[in-house]
């Protein structure tokens, strides 16, 4: 199966990430489209779901991203369950073309009032897309105001280091 992220090693520009050891830069501007479409998601109390978008760099420590927006198109949503809506995958192709994003690095999702963790079907998700040990899995609690990042690798959850930066 393709992954979004090949685990081919491809050149990649260099960019002197501005601290060190951390994977994953953010735009605040990403974080507040996350953030508002969670909301929306709450206020509806549904889960919600879309692509994080933006440029894998490398530097002397090895490649890190940087996120610069997102996409997302309709849903097919429970209040613990959420998917693209197989009707809507169109916007979805089209709204990534449109970011000028060099990446899809990684996908977020809400978990409303449950708390920011991977399920079993998050990390399968997640694996089936990415692979092991690439892209970013960003997860929303909106009830409290929780963020927090994954990656998995070997089949196991890790918190990731992400640094928010000014647009």
């Amino acid at each position: 199966m393709p992954k979004v992220i090949s685990s081919e090693k491809s050149e990649r520009r260099y960019r002197k990430r501005s601290v060190r050891g951390v994977p994953l830069f953010v735009g605040e501007g990403a974080i507040s489209q996350m953030a508002n479409h969670a909301d929306l998601g709450l206020a509806e109390g549904k889960e919600v779901l879309g692509l994080i978008l933006g440029e894998i760099c490398r530097d002397e420590e090895g490649e890190y991203s940087v996120a610069s927006g997102t996409a997302t198109a309709g849903l097919d949503a429970t209040g613990v369950s959420v998917r693209f809506d197989p009707d809507s995958l169109e916007n979805l192709f089209a709204s990534i073309d449109e970011s000028g994003g060099d990446a899809v690095i990684g996908w977020y999702h809400s978990h409303p009032g449950f708390g920011c963790y991977l399920s079993d079907v998050d990390v399968k998700t997640h694996s089936g897309i990415f692979g092991e040990g690439k892209g970013f899995a960003v997860v929303l609690d909106p009830s409290d105001g929780t963020l927090m990042v994954f990656t998995v690798e070997n089949g196991k959850t890790k918190v990731a280091q992400m640094v928010v930066s000014e647009d």
